[in-house]
């Protein structure tokens, strides 16, 4: 392997794709490096190619398009911003969201699932192969680019959501290693886009804010958003950062307005006596996120058109025409997904149907607000007020817009002077579409030493689920409790013994792992036993594996085992069942891995 010559950053983000880099050598000790943009060549038009600075997340099954990149030349798909538009007039053999569909439990995440309900003879793929091929698709623009300084031997960070159980990050490690990327580290979004405000040099983050400030991070992306918590502390004389708090992962994002606009040009289309399909509404999101970046951007115009085709023979020469207005704007997506609210309300929970089409499981309540309240409300305690910030640093796409911001700190000062607490202070010098990347990079060079490093070990605390040892009763299952296999805020690369206790393990036929997770449950110890679960868990993952029988054992075995276990260097989680007679010890892992004698 090649001596490596840069710090690349690597944002996997749920819509778009960007890489920042810097050499190594420029990291000195108190500078702020130059970090630089690298634009990612991709297929823009039938034929053509263009570097852009950002590659949608977008992966479209070839028709008739021949590959015109020198690397993909058996290619079956397109990925980037010609697989988005081609998506848009072929929805069935687009895939999308795929970030999102890796971390859905209800599915098998390494099957070729994706597109998502396509018909048979289109080519699937699954969650896992497709974030590998955007890892490929970076690595073969990367080389194409640097020549003999490959991709593969420089120091890599991606970026996940802060949200990530243990089994994504997992699977996101997968990903990188089938794209050839043996060696990555993974970095919270949140924390990314923290690196990137601390990293300027024009605004000195220190003159900004003081010891015992708590920054609210909010990142509203396209698919997804995600809310962080860090404390400004104090370390050795000098302000110091520790990430305190994580939300949950929540479905929510730009992607959603556009459909919520597609929605609105649909109604406005049906009022004219014009039928429209659901394939048609797919048409129109697309068209609708365009006419959104429009007017949020370019503020002397008040409308856009909109413009769909007809689908199939009777509708030849059928294209149908509307607008989005600035007021379908700021009317339905301000007040849609940032209205105001109190502070102990909840996100409202719609009703289940008996039997649901299988699916990402989206958020059922659309008001970013009531989500963002429930989060700060569960970070208060009898001791710690984390849920009051005194600032607030935004990131993500939705947050180019002004509007949304002004709204969101509306809201947020609404909580804050009912509670008789400060305005908050906005932080701000970041460029949000590029700053996870860029905070990657930064995050390289602190990793080296020349840079200040965000304390805060895992994001959340992991629980196993452990089965009572009760009589039997007739149509019940015996209750899980929950053992504390890893505190929040653990720091990587640590490896405990649960001591003082003894568990049995069924071997040699199938058994179910349960896995639970919590954002707010912060004085649980390492080992403890839970008794009860309430509403501050969460499941996370169950695992269905059979664990080998060895010699001297039978299938349903009930074997006497020791826990231990491990939080890698990368923030995944592995537990070891050790046989309290003999040597052997089995994996429990969140994928598809077999057990290890």
């Amino acid at each position: 392997m090649a001596k490596p010559k840069y710090l690349v950053g690597i944002d996997l983000g749920t819509t778009n794709i960007v890489v920042t880099h810097t050499p190594i050598s420029s990291a000195s000790e108190g500078a702020h490096p130059e970090i630089s943009l690298m634009p990612i060549v991709q297929e823009l038009a039938k034929g053509a190619i263009e570097k852009l600075e950002v590659m949608p997340s977008f992966i479209f099954e070839r028709l008739k398009e021949k590959p015109v990149l020198e690397w993909d030349d058996e290619s079956k798909f397109i990925i980037g911003d010609y697989a988005r538009e081609r998506g848009a007039d072929v929805p069935d053999r687009l895939i999308s969201s795929a970030k999102s569909w890796l971390c859905n439990t209800r599915i098998d995440r390494t099957q070729p699932v994706l597109p998502w309900n396509s018909p048979e003879e289109n080519s699937k793929v699954s969650p896992l192969t497709a974030m590998s091929m955007f890892l490929r698709h970076v690595r073969h623009a990367w080389n194409a680019e640097f020549g003999k300084d490959k991709l593969e031997d420089q120091k890599v960070v991606v970026t996940i959501p802060a949200s990530f159980d243990a089994a994504a990050r997992d699977l996101i490690v997968e990903a990188a290693r089938m794209a050839e990327l043996p060696d990555v580290t993974l970095l919270e979004e949140p924390q990314a886009a923290f690196y990137s405000w601390i990293s300027q040099g024009d605004k000195p983050w220190r003159q900004q804010v003081k010891k015992g400030d708590v920054v609210l991070v909010v990142d509203v992306g396209g698919g997804t958003t995600d809310f962080s918590l860090i404390e400004i502390s104090e370390a050795e004389g000098d302000l110091a950062l520790e990430r305190v708090a994580v939300g949950n992962h929540i479905l929510l994002g730009g992607d959603n307005m556009d459909l919520t606009l597609a929605y609105v040009a649909r109604s406005k289309l049906e009022e004219s006596k014009k039928k429209v399909t659901q394939w048609q509404t797919v048409q129109l999101s697309h068209q609708c996120r365009k006419a959104k970046e429009i007017l949020l951007n370019e503020t002397d115009k008040d409308s856009v058109p909109v413009v769909i085709s007809g689908r199939g023979s009777s509708v030849i020469g059928g294209s149908m025409k509307t607008s989005i207005e600035r007021s379908d704007i700021e009317k339905t997506l301000i007040d849609g997904f940032f209205p105001f609210c109190d502070m102990n309300d909840d996100p409202v929970e719609d009703t289940e149907g008996g039997v649901r089409e299988i699916s990402l499981m989206y958020a059922a309540d659309a008001a970013i607000t009531r989500h963002l309240a429930k989060f700060l409300r569960n970070q208060n305690s009898n001791d710690k007020q984390y849920g009051f910030p005194q600032a607030i640093l935004f990131n993500g796409g939705v947050f180019r817009s002004v509007i949304f911001r002004n709204r969101l700190i509306e809201v947020i000062n609404s909580w804050l002077n009912s509670a008789g607490k400060e305005p908050i202070k906005v932080l701000e010098g970041i460029e949000l579409s590029q700053a996870v990347a860029r905070g990657a990079t930064y995050y390289g060079i602190a990793r080296e030493g020349k840079g200040i490093r965000i304390r805060g070990g895992v994001s959340q605390a992991y629980y196993l689920g452990i089965e009572s040892s009760l009589p039997a009763v007739p149509g019940f299952k015996p209750p899980l409790k929950a053992l504390c296999v890893a505190k929040q805020g653990t720091e990587e690369g640590t490896t405990k013994d649960v001591p003082g206790r003894t568990f049995g393990l069924v071997i040699g036929k199938t058994a179910e792992f349960k896995f639970f997770k919590s954002n707010c449950r912060r004085d649980d110890e390492f080992a403890q036993m839970i008794d009860e679960l309430d509403e501050t868990f969460e499941d996370t993952s169950s695992l269905m594996i059979e664990l080998p029988a060895y010699e001297g054992m039978k299938a349903g075995d009930l074997v006497d085992v020791g826990l231990q276990v491990a939080i890698t260097e990368i923030g995944t989680l592995e537990i070891y069942c050790l046989a309290k007679s003999g040597n052997h010890r089995w994996k429990l892992e969140f994928n598809v891995r077999d057990a290890i004698k």
